[in-house]
């Protein structure tokens, strides 16, 4: 199915924190010890913006519209060269939601934002990445 826009998906509003590095592409252009820099971190996904919060810091993006997909495991590993099953997702399909904003320097190392784009794992799972690097984001007060 093709992307659509809509607003924030009720699915992915509220806060999540990030727990742990699941994947790192072969592409990736974090290494191993940048990479862990996000676990820890919060992410808020509300009405018109994310919110990336970490080590007393916190960026705001206005998040306009968001694009929405579903990815067979095949069109995943095609265009991310990482499995569903490497980043904790065992189905055969995924709900992507990309959220589209202006480029930002969050991290100083890139123009990403991460968590902007979003895998959903589970009913309070989510997968998201950052430079190549996938990390496992549960919803807060789980």
């Amino acid at each position: 199915m093709g992307a659509r826009g809509q607003a924030m998906p009720a699915a992915l509003k509220g806060e999540w924190r990030v727990e742990k590095v699941v994947a790192r592409a072969p592409s990736a252009c974090w290494d191993e010890a940048r990479g862990r820099e996000l676990v820890g971190s919060v992410l808020r996904y509300q009405v018109g913006e994310m919110v990336w919060a970490r080590a007393g810091s916190e960026v705001r993006v206005v998040v306009p519209e968001v694009l929405t997909r579903r990815l067979s495991g095949r069109k995943f590993l095609e265009e991310s060269k990482v499995e569903l099953g490497a980043v904790g997702i065992r189905a055969g399909e995924v709900m992507e939601f990309d959220l589209q904003h202006e480029d930002a320097d969050v991290t100083g190392a890139t123009t990403e934002v991460p968590g902007d784009t979003v895998l959903v794992a589970g009913v309070n799972r989510i997968v998201v990445s950052a430079c190549g690097v996938y990390y496992s984001a549960v919803r807060a007060g789980r």
